[in-house]
């Protein structure tokens, strides 16, 4: 009895903790090949897809009003904290907005992630990103192989897991 309650035990904290990281939401890419990605960053500097050959990416599309977006940012420095120094680059492009509210956003939330700059939302459309956060994770020839709308708890082990799959 006692071995048959220790399983059950262990069995409701492995569900509980499958259903917190809702691996559910990485859905399988299907809109063809990757969009061209390549904006400037906070600095004024070229960044996107070109300066990361051979890397894993995860690009997240956000804004600084998008209540979810704000909830997963420190998730997501997490993950790209424990992803530091793997094959691996975290890039957010966020959505319209200004460096005079980024930056001032970012320092608020203690946050180090590089923000790319889609002032005219045109490469936000050319991804599908109809809602905000919108995630795609790219493998290390850069084929979109995941997206996941809405938030997820990015820095959660099993998440962490499934982007380690796609490192080179």
């Amino acid at each position: 009895m006692m071995r048959l309650l220790a399983c059950l035990t262990a069995a409701c904290l492995f569900a509980a903790t499958a259903a917190a990281a809702d691996l559910s939401k990485m859905k399988p890419w299907e809109g063809g090949a990757t969009p061209q990605l390549a904006l400037k960053d906070l600095s004024g500097n070229q960044n996107g897809l070109a300066q990361h050959r051979g890397k894993a990416v995860l690009i997240n599309f956000w804004a600084t009003w998008c209540a979810p977006c704000v909830k997963e940012m420190p998730a997501l420095q997490k993950l790209a904290d424990n992803l530091a120094g793997e094959d691996f680059v975290l890039l957010t492009v966020n959505f319209g907005e200004g460096e005079g509210r980024i930056e001032p956003f970012l320092k608020k939330l203690g946050l180090a992630l590089p923000v790319l700059l889609d002032r005219d939302m045109s490469v936000t459309k050319a991804w599908g990103a109809r809602g905000l956060p919108a995630t795609y994770l790219l493998d290390a020839q850069h084929r979109v192989r995941y997206r996941v709308l809405g938030e997820l708890e990015w820095d959660h082990p099993a998440v962490e897991q499934k982007i380690r799959e796609l490192l080179p």
